[in-house]
């Protein structure tokens, strides 16, 4: 009775209270609500996961598999898999450094091109633009190796001034072989780096202060230049010319040697990441050239400037504010899309960590670790071009 009597009560003061009727009040009761949702998720998401082997002592044991691509690391299938894996890594950076460095130039060459006058070449980067933006990069991944497995076979190489060979096998170039000096002056290289770069940063602070022009970049490479050639004099010729050649051993096989090959998952993959995302570098770059007063190319003009001073000195400088955010996404996609390597059997991160998981069986700590890395890389890259971006955007009196 007293029971009763307590709820129709409490049921009464609900009803004329107007504490439920808030609007604060059921904004917080549906978020506290989202959250206890989520946390029973992730509760029962890492329960589960504790029921597996999270650790990676596994990637100390023996790989058992070997690679067809290593760079800077020599690799053999008794390493370690964490060797193996540091290996994809070296391969991912590679690609992607070079790729990076290739598609800047292609999209802003396009880019410019695109605005051209001459109806020819403006009509053949709209037409790149067109095909290759509107197809799937795996598709042009694919595609380009299929090209590049079509060359001549070894035995009819095709040999390039005695110094390059072109083949099936992949395209062998003249290389730099190091010999004990090279460490020596490696390391005066990077003391010319550092010098140079604390030069830099000292001289733009004077600068701000005094607001005399000092000339950093030009003082900088001079220093650079100086202790770079200082120390190529000291230690003599630091590397030895690497040249390829194409021989039959006793069996009548015919063989690669020498110089530095790149086989044609590499190019494939090279030439796919970077025409596809060259496309929209193209769009990036035209789009910020037409954002800019067209008072800025006029002045120029009338200046005396040449198209190509008026492109390099005065439009693209003015541009770079506004491509570099932009730029910076097209990288980080280039980066991450690389993982596309796997279905052209190109050894980088993602295809020796699968490679690993398929030997091992713990493919949750491996993805963790690819998470990871691709975290870093994209976070390094981001990095740099926010510092690139704000010695772009510097407002200098």
């Amino acid at each position: 009775m007293f029971n009763s009597f307590f709820l129709k009560n409490f049921i009464s003061w609900l009803d004329k209270s107007s504490f439920l009727r808030r609007r604060k009040t059921r904004r917080l009761s549906f978020q506290f609500l989202f959250l206890v949702f989520i946390a029973l998720i992730f509760w029962y998401l890492v329960s589960k996961a504790m029921q597996l082997d999270l650790g990676f002592s596994h990637l100390n044991s023996r790989a058992g598999f070997g690679l067809s691509h290593s760079f800077l690391i020599d690799y053999t299938s008794n390493d370690s898999r964490w060797q193996a894996y540091f290996t994809g890594v070296v391969n991912t950076i590679r690609i992607c450094s070079l790729g990076i460095l290739l598609t800047t130039i292609l999209g802003t060459v396009m880019g410019v091109v695109r605005l051209s006058s001459n109806f020819l070449i403006s009509k053949f980067s709209a037409l790149y633009i067109e095909i290759l933006r509107n197809t799937p990069l795996l598709v042009q991944i694919v595609f380009w190796q299929i090209i590049f497995l079509k060359l001549p076979q070894i035995s009819d190489a095709i040999i390039v001034g005695g110094f390059t060979a072109i083949s099936n096998r992949g395209i062998l170039i003249p290389w730099i072989d190091a010999n004990p000096k090279s460490e020596i002056f490696l390391g005066i290289v990077l003391i010319a780096v550092l010098v140079s770069i604390i030069s830099k940063i000292f001289l733009n602070r004077k600068e701000d202060v005094t607001g005399q022009k000092l000339h950093s970049n030009s003082v900088s490479l001079v220093i650079f230049f100086v202790i770079s050639l200082v120390g190529l004099l000291g230690t003599g010729i630091p590397f030895n010319w690497d040249i390829p050649s194409i021989y039959q051993n006793e069996f009548g096989t015919y063989m690669q040697s020498g110089g530095f090959e790149l086989s044609p998952e590499f190019l494939a993959l090279l030439f796919a990441l970077v025409l596809y995302t060259g496309t929209f570098v193209t769009e990036i770059v035209r789009g910020s050239i037409q954002s800019l007063p067209k008072g800025q190319s006029e002045a120029a003009q009338a200046l005396g400037f040449s198209s190509y001073q008026r492109i390099i000195l005065v439009i693209l400088p003015q541009a770079l504010r506004s491509i570099i955010p932009p730029l910076t996404n097209q990288y980080l996609n280039l980066t991450k899309n690389s993982s596309l390597a796997v279905v052209i059997a190109y050894p980088d991160l993602f295809m020796v960590s699968r490679t690993i998981i398929n030997n091992s069986g713990h493919a949750l700590p491996m993805f963790f670790v690819i998470l990871f890395t691709y975290l870093t890389l994209s976070l390094i890259i981001s990095l740099i071009m926010n510092i690139l971006n704000r010695q772009v955007t510097k407002v200098r009196v």
